[in-house]
């Protein structure tokens, strides 16, 4: 029916008759008009007589759709339906008016099979055949595990141990059972998993005794405390951990079936009737404890998978060893934030203690001690690459319009104060991130699997009036706390425009006050500027629809006015930024904004000078946030006697800010003034250093190459190590300019200059891209200066061009595998060709793969460089796209493939 289209479709579903009883199913078959009968699940449609009424309906031209057991004879007429994932559960019951949180736990808790939720709505009062069988106490084990891979022999070795049997004796009946109908077993090659953990848990639960929760518990403790070999490898190479034979033992199935299982003794202990009583909870806390009471970093990132499943299993225990580990003396956390990758080579491992404590914020006897904790990783968490971040967490349970937990406003608020109290700059970051903001968006925490946290009629939905409710307490806390502290006062001024009515009156009234005009003006500097920021923002768009009236804005201009700043080195910094475009005070012609702006600069500049000088501006430069363009400003606005009064005497200056200053300062001079006034400059009594610092602040072109090599004569290497190298500052003649950076150790500059030259489209040497390309590889350049992209795209134009050498590009191929992905758009296409071209070369590069055992290997080669070697040839080996015989056609050539495969076999 999908497959018509929307008029038989329609026509189609109005002829769906579904029919419970025979009676009426032979009423219906009776009339003239054709239907479809889709046959009620109570309607049996399987013995002879269902036989009999699909016969009949099809005589009379009616088409039938019945249920029945898997297997049998093939029948073209016949579909297998797989049960639903648990996501398409949840969103049929919703459709079928269940709430969001019912629906969601009944999914979990059926696992995907129909079977089991129709006893999961019926509160378990039927109970299902596979638990009363003669295999059941069997199959009791087996929903213990949880799941596991028979191909790996420790994870026998566990099945043995839990069941109290041989491994081939035991699973023989769990093989009978995977076949019959309904079962709650599903077995893929070698993996075999409970389905219906919740339905076999109470089902099967008074088959299970003391004696196999201790199993269990020694089981659980000795799989899950296992150290992940991976991280004796650098954390760039763990993708591969695989390849290099550093895995665990056991399997994840295994892992997490063992996880799940005590997550289930903590949450359901009522399922083990014939257990002592306490003995399931008991089990649980003490495994949980045993594992991470005294956890090294080691032991927290090997449990990275499992952790949300331990918290369940024992919430209380749980955030004890996190409290724990917070307070040692080294904190583990701080090593598990520390290998974290960049996201693309490397992964996160405290993904999971975040998603534990995530979980447990649900229940509200749990949110404080949360809040804390995650409060205390955000002070210690060095920040990364990877949006799995404690202050995150904080802000997404707690988030007014999306709320992550069951607490109510007023615990919410009260967490939040509690954590300002022992975290005051944790806790002020996370009240301005539940602000009210013109644009937000969030995601939902991870939901407890097995525990029951939260209620089944929970929704997420927030009322107007709650959000409002929140809104109005925390704009008031946030100004309470800010009133007393200089720096949270501007950030909060940030936020003015989206505060509430109250609030923000409020927050007016405070800076308009006594205790904040009396401030000395290098206080008050930044509330102005912040205002005046605001008031330039609003008044430039005031015809978007996030603009404040303007009224408002007039009441914060005049209010700007009042804090003014009288010192003109206090009231000119803002005007020294790196944004120019937040300076411009209209919309319109970019080019005239930016000329007006560059002479209220100067003005600026010469209002400082005029008061003290130029040591007044030298001051004045260190103090904004943007010295080179006081330098710019004061090139043009200075006369001829500053020259002599600034150089060569600042050149040299370890000041980063000063060095910045002189750099704009020469810029301006030249840009004013041109080679006229370089070659006036008496540089006789310079030092060799002095010179190649001057020189490497005028443009990167041949003229002033050619004063490097006049003035500095032996000593060039001291400008080409200094000069900033900006490839578009000379439209031709590069050439010459990349190999002097080549050989002074500048190839990342060098690869700058080669890619301006391919967007100016000015033909290069193949031989000086690859020296380029090729001396990046062991250069000491800061690393900030690679562009992966520029190398990436240099490699595609030798690939491009017939004129490259193969011996070349090999080299360059190999060297720069890790970029040659589908995440840079590329490939290494002569390795891959080789690769299908080549037997004897695949056959070396799967044995750089696999080494041998028993081959002698190099002793010269280090473990490290086999490591690296290792891991490129995977690399290779995993991307590889052109399959032997194909030809550079497109045509494919059987034959060759033939020859290729014959070759690689000897």
């Amino acid at each position: 029916m999908a497959a018509l289209d929307d008029e038989k479709r329609a026509d189609a579903a109005g002829r769906c008759l579904v029919i419970s009883g025979s009676d009426a199913w032979k009423t219906i078959v009776a009339q003239k008009e054709k239907h479809i009968l889709i046959a009620d699940a109570v309607l049996d449609l399987g013995a002879e007589t269902g036989t009999k009424l699909i016969q009949m309906a099809r005589r009379f031209g009616h088409a039938v759709i019945f249920g029945g057991a898997p297997g049998g004879i093939p029948d073209p007429a016949s579909a297998p339906l797989p049960s639903p994932r648990s996501h398409q559960l949840k969103a049929a019951l919703e459709m079928a008016g269940y709430g969001e949180e019912r629906a969601r736990a009944l999914a979990q808790k059926s696992g995907g099979n129909l079977d089991s939720l129709l006893r999961c709505l019926q509160n378990l009062s039927l109970m299902p055949e596979w638990a009363e069988g003669s295999a059941a106490a069997e199959l009791a084990i087996a929903a213990v595990l949880g799941s596991w891979d028979e191909k790996s022999e420790p994870d026998r070795a566990v099945v043995e141990n839990v069941s109290g049997k041989a491994y081939g004796e035991w699973i023989v009946k769990m093989r009978e059972v995977a076949l019959r109908p309904g079962t709650p077993l599903n077995q893929r090659e070698t993996n075999w998993k409970f389905l219906a953990r919740y339905e076999g848990w109470y089902a099967l639960g008074p088959r299970l005794f003391d004696e196999h929760l201790d199993r269990l518990q020694t089981a659980s403790i000795s799989v899950l405390q296992e150290k992940d070999p991976q991280f004796d490898l650098p954390s760039k190479e763990r993708y591969a951990s695989s390849i290099h034979g550093k895995v665990l033992a056991h399997s994840h199935l295994l892992r997490n079936g063992l996880a799940e299982s005590l997550a289930l003794l903590g949450s359901h202990p009522k399922a083990l009737t014939s257990c002592t009583l306490g003995k399931a909870e008991g089990t649980a806390i003490l495994s949980v404890r045993a594992m991470l009471a005294d956890a090294d970093w080691l032991h927290w990132a090997s449990l990275d998978d499992v952790l949300p499943l331990l918290a369940e299993a024992a919430p209380d225990e749980f955030l004890k060893s996190v409290e724990k580990a917070l307070n040692s003396k080294p904190c583990p956390f701080d090593e598990v934030f520390a290998q974290e990758g960049d996201g693309f080579m490397g992964g996160t491992y405290m993904s999971g203690v975040l998603w534990a404590l995530e979980t447990l914020a649900w229940d509200t006897s749990h949110l404080n001690r949360v809040v804390i904790c995650l409060g205390e990783l955000a002070a210690r968490d060095p920040g990364g690459r990877w949006a799995n971040r404690p202050a995150n967490s904080l802000t997404t349970i707690l988030l007014p319009w999306l709320p992550q937990t069951c607490a109510p406003i007023a615990k919410r608020v009260a967490a939040v104060k509690m954590l300002i109290a022992e975290l005051p700059d944790i806790g002020w970051k996370l009240l301005l991130s539940l602000l009210p903001q013109a644009y937000s968006s969030s995601s939902h925490t991870r939901k407890p699997t097995w525990r029951d946290m939260i209620p089944d009629d929970w929704t997420n939905a927030v009322t107007h009036a709650e959000y409002r409710e929140q809104a109005g307490i925390y704009s008031e806390l946030a100004i309470t706390v800010a009133k007393n502290n200089r720096e949270k006062l501007s950030e909060l001024i940030n936020h003015i425009e989206n505060l509430p009515q109250p609030a923000n009156e409020h927050l007016l009234a405070h800076l308009g006050s006594d205790a904040v005009l009396t401030m000395p003006e290098a206080e008050r500097l930044v509330l102005w500027t912040e205002l005046v920021d605001l008031v330039t923002k609003h008044r430039k768009f005031s015809d978007a629809a996030w603009a404040m009236k303007h009224e408002q804005i007039d009441e914060i201009a005049a209010l700007a006015t009042r804090m003014a700043p009288g010192a003109p080195a206090f009231r000119h910094q803002r005007l020294f930024s790196e944004r120019d475009f937040d300076l411009h005070e209209e919309k319109g012609n970019f080019e005239e904004q930016q000329a007006e702006l560059e002479n209220r600069r100067q003005r600026a500049v010469q209002e400082v000078a005029a008061n003290g000088g130029p040591q007044a501006v030298l001051e004045f430069a260190t103090a904004v946030q943007s010295p080179w363009r006081v330098g710019i400003a004061f090139g043009v606005a200075a006369d001829k006697e500053v020259d002599r009064m600034l150089l060569p005497g600042l050149l040299m200056s370890e000041q980063k800010s000063i060095a910045q200053f002189v750099s704009g300062f020469i810029w301006s001079r030249f840009r004013s003034l041109g080679w006229l006034w370089v070659d006036k400059i008496d540089t006789a009594h310079w030092a060799a250093e002095q010179i190649g610092q001057f020189l490497s602040f005028l443009p990167f072109t041949p003229d002033t190459w050619a004063r490097a090599t006049r003035l500095l004569g032996g000593d060039e290497s001291i400008y080409w190590n200094k000069t900033s190298a900006n490839a578009y500052d000379a439209k031709t003649g590069l050439g010459p300019a990349i190999d002097q950076l080549i050989k002074n150790g500048r190839p990342y500059a060098a690869i700058h200059c080669l890619r301006r030259m391919m967007h100016g489209k000015q033909p290069f040497e193949n031989a000086r891209a690859v020296r380029a390309v090729l001396a990046a590889i062991q250069s000491s350049e800061s690393v900030r200066s690679m562009d992966a992209h520029e190398i990436v795209e240099i490699i595609k134009a030798l690939q491009s061009d017939p004129g490259t050498s193969p011996d070349d590009l090999f080299q360059v191929e190999w060297a720069y595998l890790p970029l040659l992905n589908q995440r840079h758009d590329a490939s290494p296409k002569l390795l891959g060709r080789r690769l299908a071209n080549d037997p004897e070369f695949f056959s070396e590069v799967i044995r750089l793969v696999f080494r041998s055992t028993k081959a002698e290997q190099p002793i010269e080669e280090s473990k490290e460089e086999k490591s690296k070697i290792a891991t490129n040839a995977y690399r290779l080996i995993s991307e590889w796209q052109i399959p032997p015989g194909l030809q550079e056609d497109g045509s494919y050539n059987g034959a060759a493939f033939d020859t290729w495969l014959e070759a690689v076999k000897k």
